[in-house]
Protein backbone atom coordinates (compact mmCIF):
# COMPACT_ATOMS: atom_id res chain seq x y z
CA UNK A 1 0.00 0.00 0.00
CA UNK A 2 2.65 2.15 -0.80
CA UNK A 3 -0.10 4.41 -3.39
CA UNK A 4 -1.69 7.42 -2.12
CA UNK A 5 -4.93 5.56 -3.91
CA UNK A 6 -4.55 2.85 -1.92
CA UNK A 7 -4.13 4.19 1.72
CA UNK A 8 -6.37 3.62 4.47
CA UNK A 9 -7.88 6.84 5.69
CA UNK A 10 -10.79 5.83 7.60
CA UNK A 11 -11.89 2.83 9.40
CA UNK A 12 -15.14 1.55 11.14
CA UNK A 13 -15.02 -0.48 14.14
CA UNK A 14 -17.97 -1.75 15.95
CA UNK A 15 -17.93 -1.42 20.17
CA UNK A 16 -20.62 -2.94 22.41
CA UNK A 17 -17.96 -3.28 25.60
CA UNK A 18 -17.59 -7.03 25.04
CA UNK A 19 -13.70 -8.38 25.46
CA UNK A 20 -13.88 -9.27 21.49
CA UNK A 21 -14.88 -5.62 21.08
CA UNK A 22 -12.41 -4.47 22.84
CA UNK A 23 -9.96 -6.31 20.95
CA UNK A 24 -11.01 -4.84 17.56
CA UNK A 25 -10.51 -1.05 18.65
CA UNK A 26 -6.81 -2.16 19.71
CA UNK A 27 -6.35 -3.61 16.48
CA UNK A 28 -8.03 -0.84 14.49
CA UNK A 29 -6.07 1.17 16.83
CA UNK A 30 -2.81 -0.06 15.32
CA UNK A 31 -3.52 0.08 12.00
CA UNK A 32 -4.89 3.48 12.11
CA UNK A 33 -1.67 4.23 13.85
CA UNK A 34 0.35 2.91 10.65
CA UNK A 35 -1.99 4.51 8.23
CA UNK A 36 -2.78 8.05 9.90
CA UNK A 37 -5.88 6.64 9.45
CA UNK A 38 -9.36 8.18 10.95
CA UNK A 39 -11.31 5.81 13.16
CA UNK A 40 -15.11 6.02 13.83
CA UNK A 41 -16.42 3.75 16.78
CA UNK A 42 -19.86 2.82 16.61
CA UNK A 43 -21.84 1.18 19.16
CA UNK A 44 -25.47 0.14 17.61
CA UNK A 45 -28.14 -0.51 20.76
CA UNK A 46 -31.60 -1.71 20.52
CA UNK A 47 -34.36 0.63 21.57
CA UNK A 48 -35.06 0.18 24.68
CA UNK A 49 -38.27 1.85 26.76
CA UNK A 50 -36.35 2.93 29.13
CA UNK A 51 -33.11 5.87 28.91
CA UNK A 52 -30.54 2.35 30.42
CA UNK A 53 -29.78 1.09 26.54
CA UNK A 54 -28.92 4.70 25.55
CA UNK A 55 -26.73 5.40 28.81
CA UNK A 56 -25.33 2.31 28.35
CA UNK A 57 -24.18 2.76 24.65
CA UNK A 58 -22.57 6.51 26.14
CA UNK A 59 -20.64 4.75 28.52
CA UNK A 60 -19.26 1.86 26.61
CA UNK A 61 -17.84 5.13 23.58
CA UNK A 62 -16.91 6.89 26.72
CA UNK A 63 -14.60 3.62 27.59
CA UNK A 64 -13.89 4.33 23.57
CA UNK A 65 -12.85 7.77 23.89
CA UNK A 66 -10.56 7.01 26.44
CA UNK A 67 -8.21 4.32 24.88
CA UNK A 68 -8.37 6.38 21.73
CA UNK A 69 -7.16 9.75 23.68
CA UNK A 70 -4.43 7.34 25.41
CA UNK A 71 -3.09 6.30 21.79
CA UNK A 72 -3.88 9.70 20.06
CA UNK A 73 -5.17 8.67 16.83
CA UNK A 74 -8.38 10.92 15.36
CA UNK A 75 -11.53 9.21 15.99
CA UNK A 76 -15.31 9.95 16.21
CA UNK A 77 -17.56 8.49 18.21
CA UNK A 78 -21.33 7.23 16.77
CA UNK A 79 -23.91 5.89 18.82
CA UNK A 80 -27.00 4.74 16.56
CA UNK A 81 -30.46 2.94 17.80
CA UNK A 82 -31.19 0.16 15.97
CA UNK A 83 -32.75 -3.24 15.79
CA UNK A 84 -30.30 -4.23 12.70
CA UNK A 85 -26.96 -3.24 13.46
CA UNK A 86 -24.95 -5.49 10.59
CA UNK A 87 -26.96 -3.15 8.52
CA UNK A 88 -26.47 -0.19 10.52
CA UNK A 89 -22.66 -1.01 9.78
CA UNK A 90 -22.54 -1.69 6.43
CA UNK A 91 -24.45 1.11 5.38
CA UNK A 92 -21.97 3.43 7.39
CA UNK A 93 -19.21 1.64 5.44
CA UNK A 94 -20.54 2.71 2.44
CA UNK A 95 -22.13 6.32 2.44
CA UNK A 96 -19.09 7.26 4.87
CA UNK A 97 -16.75 5.56 2.61
CA UNK A 98 -14.94 4.01 4.75
CA UNK A 99 -11.32 1.69 3.59
CA UNK A 100 -12.29 -1.15 6.68
CA UNK A 101 -14.65 -2.19 8.74
CA UNK A 102 -13.29 -3.62 12.23
CA UNK A 103 -14.92 -6.19 14.45
CA UNK A 104 -15.17 -8.78 17.11
CA UNK A 105 -15.68 -12.24 16.19
CA UNK A 106 -18.57 -12.35 19.26
CA UNK A 107 -20.37 -9.58 21.39
CA UNK A 108 -21.72 -8.94 24.83
CA UNK A 109 -22.96 -12.26 26.75
CA UNK A 110 -23.26 -15.83 26.11
CA UNK A 111 -27.23 -14.81 25.74
CA UNK A 112 -25.90 -12.81 22.80
CA UNK A 113 -23.50 -14.87 21.25
CA UNK A 114 -25.67 -16.55 18.70
CA UNK A 115 -27.34 -12.87 17.98
CA UNK A 116 -24.04 -11.01 17.50
CA UNK A 117 -21.96 -14.12 15.96
CA UNK A 118 -24.43 -13.65 13.12
CA UNK A 119 -24.04 -10.27 12.85
CA UNK A 120 -20.27 -11.14 12.36
CA UNK A 121 -21.55 -12.74 10.15
CA UNK A 122 -23.66 -10.63 8.04
CA UNK A 123 -21.40 -8.03 8.29
CA UNK A 124 -18.47 -9.64 6.58
CA UNK A 125 -20.93 -11.11 3.46
CA UNK A 126 -22.58 -7.76 2.79
CA UNK A 127 -19.61 -5.21 3.86
CA UNK A 128 -19.24 -3.23 0.56
CA UNK A 129 -15.48 -2.83 1.50
CA UNK A 130 -12.94 -5.04 2.99
CA UNK A 131 -13.55 -6.53 6.81
CA UNK A 132 -11.30 -7.71 9.26
CA UNK A 133 -12.58 -9.92 12.18
CA UNK A 134 -10.62 -10.06 15.25
CA UNK A 135 -10.51 -13.33 17.58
Amino acid sequence: MCHGENRLKKILVGVDGSEHSKKALAEAIKIAKKFEAEIAAVNVFYPAPTPSAHEFSHKILENAKVFLEDEKVKYKLVSVTSTNPSKVITDMARDGKFDLVVIGRRGVGATHELVLGSVCNKISCESPVNVLIVM
